[in-house]
């Protein structure tokens, strides 16, 4: 269905970014995403606020000089008046400038795919909210781990009902390179700075995370949260590790553990899910395995590329025949996929249910959760509703 959407619509999507320059962590990452499916061109953008920085990267991705601009709101207004402008614009800068972005190229009827988390606080989740159903847009977040075969595998697993009904979700995310404060305020990433939001940024930056894959997966939202953060390097403003424990419906209790600085580990993102039946295992280090344990069967390592084995929405994700792994760029290009699909779909009034990307409400829900941890650890663990 994509590639003949894709010849109904004629063109690749005119598309933008604001922030992702050459020194950002992610913007590669976006753009080489966005070029996988060959959905997205490439044309115009604020790529950063250095304008060294912002020109230097418009030349690499072949943007023209009158495209390249050293404000976003510029970027909006030239855009938008122009008949070849921009449809879809990315951003990609830290949460702190993603609700006036957002909500100045919504204002000109452009979509948008935006960076997690998804605003600084909870009370701008809330007003993008409402400014993206009064909009005619679409708006993706990149939680770009849902991106993953298996990981949608894991959520079809929980609707038929493989592991009986869920007793425990268990979600960590604990990195360990930053085991040493950056003294170069230049050099040092907004994780660090609490200016962005908070000193509780940790939530922000891999919780939310965490906090999202566990949500998509279960298909179940905590009632509330218990949430204890300490600072563990020295000379560091915000919490570098964490403990949170939830509640569920029916009394159920969840955990997620969260660190920058789980020594010896790498990326850090995993779920494990008990229910009556049996439970399901995911390391986003190992992508390719999903573990399907029961007491009464042998374990079931479940792996990607084959369509008589996989549900249909686990095999939507798979790009790569039975054998061969597939990677973290992959599972980010689903989403831009996705999102592509279901933008061209609007454009041209076909009906499109297939695929998934995570939506403004999946944004605000994440936002839910990081304002009620966050409240929490400030009442020293008390229990706060999401």
């Amino acid at each position: 269905m994509s590639s003949s959407l894709l010849n109904k619509f004629g063109r690749r999507i005119r598309w933008g970014m604001v922030g992702g320059g050459i020194d950002s962590l992610i913007g590669e990452t976006h753009r080489l995403s966005a070029r996988v499916d060959n959905r997205y061109e490439l044309i115009a953008g604020a790529l950063s606020i250095d304008p060294l920085i912002a020109k230097k990267t418009s030349e690499l991705c072949l943007i023209n000089n009158d495209r390249s601009y050293e404000d976003f709101h510029m970027m909006a207004e030239n855009e938008s008046k122009r008949e070849d402008g921009i449809e879809v614009v990315t951003i990609a800068t830290p949460p702190h400038l993603h609700f006036e972005i957002a909500k100045i190229f919504l204002a000109k009827g452009i979509s948008v795919i935006c960076e997690k988390p998804i605003t600084k606080n909870l009370s701008e989740a809330l007003e993008l909210k409402q400014i993206v159903e009064k909009s005619k847009c679409l708006f993706a977040l990149t939680h770009c781990y849902t991106g993953y075969p298996m990981v949608r595998e894991a959520r079809e697993k929980v609707k038929s009902g493989a592991i009986g009904q869920i007793r425990q979700i268990q979600c960590d995310f604990v990195s360990g390179p930053f085991m040493v404060e950056e003294k170069d305020i230049r050099k040092k990433h907004w994780r660090f700075k609490p200016e962005y939001m908070g000193k509780e940024t940790i939530l922000g930056e891999i919780g939310t995370h965490a906090y999202n894959l566990a949500t998509f997966v279960t298909l179940e939202k905590p009632l509330r949260v218990s949430a204890n953060l300490r600072v563990l390097t020295y000379g560091r403003q915000t919490y570098d590790d964490g403990q949170l424990v939830f509640e569920y419906s029916n009394g159920r209790l969840g955990r997620m553990w969260l660190s920058f600085v789980a020594a010896g580990n790498e990326h850090g993102l995993s779920f494990k899910i008990y229910g009556t039946k049996g439970s399901l295992e995911w390391s986003q280090e190992q992508p390719e395995s999903l573990y399907l344990r029961s007491p009464s069967n042998a374990e079931q390592r479940i792996t990607p590329g084959f369509p008589e084995r996989m549900s249909v929405g686990g095999y939507h994700a798979c790009r790569l025949r039975e054998g061969h792994p597939e990677g973290y760029v992959l599972a980010f290009a689903n989403l831009y996929r996705d999102f592509a699909d279901k933008f061209i779909s609007k454009k041209i009034g076909v009906e499109n249910s297939s695929g998934h990307f995570p939506d403004i409400y999946d944004g605000v829900e994440t936002m839910k959760f990081y304002d009620a941890a966050s409240r929490s650890n400030q009442n020293d663990g008390a229990w706060i509703s999401i």
